[in-house]
């Protein structure tokens, strides 16, 4: 791409796949989407069927979902599953039917045993569905309650005395602007192994932390395959013991799987679009590696990747984030379950690049590089001591990537952390002036 503002994740949306997700036969379904609308009385008359769903208000007092016929006649009501920001709410939900279908009305939280609660800004609903020959459905909204900057602004990071530790330092980097198998409508990227060797390049800085070469897995563009991934994860769980710190960056593109669009994967090198099941690596898979082989009690883990592409379930594609709202798409809630389900382990930190149904940008203009990968250079160069005692933690780091992306893009893209991250781990030192 030579564009001068070009989004991080880019797919043409020629890309013909089976829409629907399979069942547990290996066949392939309807549109996932289909039997699905969305109405919130006392807000809205509409009905929404689209992804995102915007409201001027803060409080939304009911959620009715409807499952359509001739769908609702093969599904029973224990099968449909409600979620909101990731928790299930069937509880506090009540059951009718009528012509068009079946019913299910949640209602706000009134005591512990059922209802939902609210997140200011951005919320995430997620309907889930089984028919009786097992066939599977399922609809995500990212609900957008008053305007933009609502919820951008989260609680800061506290940011305690700087933990200093003798362990061994260890990272795992990834950068991927080149792709292997084209012909799916996968392109590639401008910067993103460019954010994948500026980090290699800090990290052995003595301000970077000093990190031995030996103990950088650098993989970029041809090298980053599926198999090198998991070779090196594997290699560095083995080596790094409960002392040692484990640095993850990776830039590059993500999506969800077009044969089922909760399915969230990273793509590399060797990745078929067409058969991301076996050729890109699952969110979940991270997850278990973090939770089963890694022993290390400091983790960091930085993504760089927006997970911008959506699945069109009308026209049988991906789309591109520029696309995510046109009719029939599915969402991008990658980054929602990545700071959220993923990674809650004390000790353990995560920063995504972006937050729910967000483009990550890169650009000429942060210095060839991605914004997020730039502002975390930045920051961990010094512009992030915050308290300026000449080391920058996990906290301030959170604080100053999150507030300097707000800025350069206009709220636009806002990097997430998980609350609840460790923050006084120290990531780098600040050089003293001569």
């Amino acid at each position: 791409m030579t564009a001068l503002f070009s989004l991080r994740t880019a797919f043409l949306v020629s890309l013909v796949v089976f829409a629907g997700v399979l069942n547990a036969n290996g066949q392939t379904n309807t549109s996932s989407r289909e039997p699905f609308v969305l109405e919130l009385p006392g807000v809205s008359q509409n009905r929404f069927t689209l992804p995102i769903v915007r409201v001027a208000v803060q409080d939304v007092p009911t959620l009715k979902i409807r499952v359509l016929e001739p769908f609702a006649q093969n599904i029973d009501y224990g099968r449909i599953i409600v979620t909101l920001n990731g928790d299930g709410i069937n509880r506090g939900c009540n059951k009718s039917r009528d012509l068009e279908g079946k019913i299910v009305i949640c209602g706000k939280r009134e005591d512990r045993l059922g209802g939902y609660e609210l997140a200011p800004g951005k919320n995430i609903l997620e309907i889930r569905a089984v028919d009786i020959k097992e066939r599977e459905y399922y609809a995500s909204y990212v609900l957008l309650l008053g305007d933009k900057t609502a919820g951008a602004e989260r609680p800061s990071w506290t940011n305690g005395v700087p933990e200093r530790f003798k362990g061994r330092k260890f990272a795992v980097i990834v950068g991927v602007s080149e792709y292997k198998y084209n012909d799916a409508g996968l392109r590639s990227l401008d910067f993103a192994d460019d954010d994948a060797r500026a980090m290699e390049e800090f990290l052995k800085t003595p301000e970077g932390g000093g990190f031995f070469p030996a103990d950088i897995k650098l993989m970029v563009d041809r090298d980053a395959s599926l198999t090198a991934l998991r070779s090196a994860l594997s290699e560095t769980a083995k080596k790094a013991g409960r002392d040692d710190l484990v640095f993850i960056f990776i830039a590059g593109h993500g999506a969800p799987d077009p044969l089922s669009s909760q399915n969230l994967y990273f793509l590399f090198y060797d990745t078929k679009v067409v058969d991301m099941e076996k050729t890109a690596y699952p969110m979940a898979e991270l997850k278990r590696y973090l939770d089963t082989q890694v022993l290390a009690d400091r983790v960091f883990v930085m993504i760089d990747t927006c997970h911008s592409a959506g699945v069109n379930q009308k026209t049988q594609s991906l789309v591109t984030g520029r696309q995510l709202t046109q009719t029939g798409d599915e969402n991008n809630i990658s980054n929602f379950y990545l700071a959220k389900q993923l990674y809650k382990e004390k000790g353990r930190s995560i920063l995504t690049s972006s937050d729910v149904n967000e483009v990550s940008r890169e650009s000429t203009k942060w210095g060839n590089h991605g914004v997020f990968t730039w502002a975390l250079l930045e920051g961990l160069k010094g512009k992030a001591d915050l308290n300026g005692d000449k080391i920058v933690t996990t906290g301030e780091i959170f604080q100053f990537v999150r507030s300097s992306v707000q800025a350069a893009t206009n709220f636009e893209q806002n990097p997430i952390a998980l609350p609840g991250s460790a923050t006084n781990v120290g990531l780098a030192s600040v050089k003293k002036p001569n």
